[in-house]
């Protein structure tokens, strides 16, 4: 009996007491701790050198719950500097209507909380301390003009602070961006107004803005951090059934070039083997140091001169006499240094979404100690993926087929 009675009061409590949120990392709450005492005394610093009016020489009990915020939750929608400047406005403007309009405190204090919370969500700008300060000034008793003006100022003047003091150790003390900006839409390599092909499928912002106004309640999470999570879920299921690495897909028998190596050299290789891109390794280690492809050919053309593209390559190709040039001569003037490079074990999600982000056609593979052992382009990548799509959906066919005979009635 209470062993029973036990176990239902712990199934009442993780489900109606206990909020369903993943717990913070040990460096993420060291990294809380610090914020919040870092950012408190650099706000009250910059207070106490303000000159405030009164004798109001010290930070506003409500900037302690938005220290929580700012320092335990940055990039959530309320930490955002319109959340606490628009919060903070709202209650403060609610907290002086109220006492103007209602007579007592106790009434007028109800009156202001429910006004601040009406005000925040109709101009977005949700912030929960800004409760706690509409109690506060409709409490105070100030009343007078004088008195109320002087609430504005001191209330902005604590925003300002805080907010100042959230920037400078958010960004540079605990390495956190802040504030937590729209990210601006993936770029096309190409240089048009279509998105990355990765980009083109799946969930977009709208959908998300969708199904939130569909669940019709308040999400403490932004839209592109939803978009991200979701990404990254999806990734990981992906990475998870399709177990693939660059190892079991990627070309072994390559063809290189060395760095010394004159272009015509290069260019004969490129038409010989019919690829785009050649590995540039070093002559002694064999290590990779770059990769040089057609565009970098078709970089190093002048294209003012009235002539066709045959002859441009040709006097590119062409070496020139003497001992100084003003053209390139070897594969190491002409190429990609630093390229994107994968070992035999990344995964090939990863390398789809660098491909398609990045417009690359060509991964080079190398060892442990950067030598190259493979090359990987596009066309093994959907080769690949076509192969273990047709492969999982031939096996799930045929064991559907295999379990409606098993399961047949014969027919009288």
């Amino acid at each position: 009996m209470f062993g029973r009675m036990v176990e239902q009061i712990r199934y009442f409590a993780l489900r109606y007491m206990v909020a369903d949120m993943p717990p913070l990392s040990p460096g993420e709450r060291w990294r809380s701790f610090i914020g919040a005492l870092l950012g408190l005394a650099v706000a009250g610093l910059l207070v106490i050198w303000l000159p405030l009016p009164g004798a109001h020489r010290w930070l506003i009990a409500p900037v302690g719950a938005s220290a929580v915020i700012l320092f335990a939750l940055p990039h959530s929608p309320l930490a955002q500097p319109w959340s606490v400047l628009g919060g903070y406005f709202a209650a403060t403007l609610a907290a002086v209507v109220s006492s103007y309009i209602l007579p007592t405190p106790a009434l007028a204090s109800v009156a202001a909380v429910a006004g601040c919370v009406w005000l925040m969500t109709r101009f977005r700008c949700l912030h929960p301390p800004g409760g706690a300060l509409a109690f506060l000034i409709v409490f105070e008793g100030a009343h007078s003009p004088d008195q109320l003006l002087q609430n504005f100022v001191i209330v902005g003047i604590n925003a300002l602070v805080l907010l100042l003091a959230a920037l400078f150790v958010n960004n540079l003390i605990l390495r956190r961006r802040y504030p937590h900006c729209r990210a601006a839409p993936p770029a096309n390599p190409h240089r048009t107004l279509d998105a990355p092909p990765i980009s083109r499928t799946g969930l977009s912002n709208q959908d998300l803005r969708a199904a939130v106004q569909k669940v019709d309640t308040f999400l403490d999470i932004q839209d592109n951090d939803l978009l991200s999570v979701y990404n990254f879920a999806v990734d990981h299921a992906f990475e998870r059934h399709l177990g693939l690495r660059c190892g079991d897909v990627m070309a072994r028998d390559i063809v290189t070039i060395e760095f010394a190596a004159e272009l015509q050299e290069a260019w004969t290789l490129l038409r010989a083997y019919k690829v785009h891109a050649l590995p540039v390794i070093d002559r002694a280690s064999r290590r990779l140091l770059g990769i040089v492809t057609v565009a970098d050919f078709l970089r190093q053309i002048d294209a003012t001169r009235m002539s066709s593209l045959a002859e441009k390559i040709q006097g590119l190709l062409r070496r020139s006499p003497g001992v100084t040039s003003e053209k390139a001569e070897v594969v190491g003037q002409i190429m990609t240094v630093n390229p994107y490079a994968v070992t035999a074990e990344t995964s090939v999600v990863e390398v789809v979404k660098k491909l398609s982000d990045a417009g690359l056609h060509h991964v080079p593979v190398v060892d442990e100690k950067q030598r190259v052992i493979g090359m990987l382009t596009q066309s093994d990548l959907i080769a690949a993926l076509y192969k273990h799509v047709a492969l999982e959906r031939s096996l799930a066919g045929a064991a559907q087929s295999v379990a409606s005979d098993a399961f047949a009635l014969p027919v009288v």
